[in-house]
């Protein structure tokens, strides 16, 4: 919770626990004074605190109508001081930031299966862009707040934060996510958010930005699924590029870059998990007749065990948890996931520009 809003809080409870022991006296000073009964000593302690303006409930003697003076100033002392805090909380701007963050965080909750990028610099930003174009739920996490605006325009929720603190990734519902990439720019950074992301959930994948070779094995030990130097698949692209300039400019053309929609006719790769729900499971390919019945190619087959099959026989039984990575344009990926049961629509696309590490 941000330092404004803790302090605003706690001067509402000192302000409550004020007018409370004002009561409290109010009462106690006129039936110990006036011999008053406690129901009306309350009563008139509460219009005297008001300053409603009723007359008085008895006919106070001269010691009661100074101790009555006396609560009329405590009172308005008071209630300035309340009114004072509350103008300055909105003036300033943090009661629409509390409202924001209030409404953010309600989004948050319903996230399920979202993705969290740590980090919204030239890597990060374009992750992002990657995955709303996939229609993919995201946070991002960063520590500047001047981003929420950008982001927030973009379809994106923000959290405003230091994503190695366990409480920011909390906040931004690592219980429930996904996935995380950490694009932060220094390597022990983004080891730290991933032991920590690791710890808050141990089925999360995990990718992260490696800025060296050294720090790629310390991440796969922090826990880290795959690792990404942008300057080696940089390099890659580039070499690709005076090697096999036809063949990459091919790949250019049949999977394009800019976006992933249904409206998008080049050729995306999908990860589409196979349900317990769906038929699919305990058929051959050849049964199963994907090709003719979607038509998606089926790349590759990765069990549960982590085994991948690449160019499957037809006679390959699929099993339930088996995850198809297949070929094919948009509609022929989603009629694969349904035939699937898979409601992720993991869709992607095949650039050239990329390696694994």
């Amino acid at each position: 919770m941000p330092v404004a809003e803790r302090n605003f809080y706690r001067t509402l409870i000192t302000v409550s626990a004020i007018f409370l022991m004002l009561l409290i006296f109010g009462s106690l000073g006129y039936m110990w004074l006036e011999g008053w009964s406690w129901t009306d000593s309350l009563y008139m302690t509460v219009i005297t605190l008001s300053t409603v303006g009723f007359g008085e409930v008895r006919q106070l003697s001269p010691t009661g109508r100074i101790f009555t003076g006396v609560m009329i100033i405590m009172g308005v002392s008071a209630t300035a001081y309340t009114f004072s805090t509350v103008a300055e909380f909105v003036v300033t701007g943090e009661f629409r930031r509390y409202i924001r963050r209030r409404r953010m965080q309600n989004r948050i909750g319903k996230l399920n299966a979202h993705f969290i990028i740590c980090g919204y610099g030239r890597v990060g930003e374009q992750v992002v862009k990657e995955l709303l174009d996939a229609d993919s739920e995201l946070v991002a996490v960063d520590m500047l707040a001047s981003l929420r605006t950008d982001l927030e325009n973009l379809g994106a929720t923000f959290v405003q934060g230091d994503a190695t603190d366990d409480a920011v990734l909390i906040q931004a519902g690592i219980e429930k996510a996904v996935g995380i990439c950490c694009c932060l720019p220094n390597d022990s950074d983004n080891v730290y958010v991933a032991l920590a992301a690791r710890g808050l959930n141990p089925n999360l994948t995990i990718s992260a930005r490696a800025n060296s070779r050294g720090s790629e094995r310390k991440l796969k030990s922090a826990g880290v699924n795959h690792v990404i130097n942008p300057y080696v698949a940089s390099g890659h692209r580039m070499a690709r590029q005076m090697l096999s300039p036809n063949i990459v400019e091919f790949m250019d053309v049949v999977m394009p870059q800019d976006t992933v929609s249904s409206e998008e006719p080049g050729i995306l790769i999908g990860d589409i998990l196979v349900s317990d729900r769906s038929t699919l499971g305990g058929q051959t390919l050849a049964a199963a007749e994907i090709r003719k019945t979607t038509g998606a190619s089926i790349l590759a087959v990765r069990r549960q065990t982590g085994k991948i099959t690449v160019n499957p026989n037809l006679d390959l039984v699929l099993e339930a948890g088996d995850k198809l990575i297949a070929l094919g344009t948009y509609d022929q990926l989603d009629r694969l996931a349904a035939a699937a049961e898979d409601q992720r629509r993991i869709y992607t696309r095949a650039h050239p520009n990329l390696s694994r590490h």
